[in-house]
């Protein structure tokens, strides 16, 4: 009678009885041993209810120096309104729209850490409104701040923008601030000084 070889690739009867729960304690340390190293590498935290902004890392723009600069490259009348002291400049930029009209950009934090945009310029309503907000332009509405009638649209997310015009200068404001605070950036523009180029 022939002798049956055992096969060889078989596991030792201690592995062949591993859970999958041994397997993740298992892995655990090294798991957590990798988002400690990463923490520590970028600095991130854990924050349970949602992001939320660390005004000491946000950069802070010179408002008054980027408009003066900006109406000059657009070719156009911008304004530069004056803001609670709790409002923080953080974004300034100016693009090009395909139509070839240029969009002057002001962004703050508000003293309630929303945030609203100011975007400037000559395009014609339908282009600025697709361009800032990201959606193909449908009124909501109409509401009456600063003396003006806003045109209010959805904008990305929950957020809406309000279009009003000063000057042959179409204001867009958008962005996640309450009412109160899109109100207070509406007063603030139309009340603000010309920034001629």
């Amino acid at each position: 009678m022939g002798v049956v070889a055992e096969p060889r690739n078989q596991l030792p009867e201690q592995l062949r009885k591993r859970t999958p729960s041994a397997m993740v304690f298992a892995i655990l340390p090294m798991v957590l041993v990798a988002l400690g190293a990463a923490g520590l590498i970028s600095q991130w935290s854990f924050s349970p209810g949602g992001p939320s902004v660390d005004g000491a890392s946000v950069p802070t723009v010179d408002v008054a120096a980027e408009l003066d600069q900006a109406a000059d490259r657009a070719g156009f009348p911008v304004v530069d309104p004056a803001l609670p002291p709790e409002w923080r400049a953080n974004s300034a930029n100016v693009t090009t729209l395909a139509s070839k009209a240029q969009v002057v950009r002001v962004g703050w934090l508000t003293g309630e850490a929303h945030y609203l945009r100011l975007a400037q310029s000559t395009a014609a309503e339908a282009e600025l409104v697709a361009a800032e907000t990201r959606r193909e332009p449908a009124a909501q509405g109409v509401v009456r701040a600063a003396g003006l009638d806003w045109v209010v649209y959805r904008s990305v997310r929950d957020e809406r923008a309000w279009v009003g015009e000063r000057a042959g200068v179409r204001l867009l404001i958008t962005g996640n601030g309450t009412e109160a605070e899109f109100r207070t950036l509406a007063e603030a523009a139309v009340a603000a000084p010309l920034v001629r180029p």
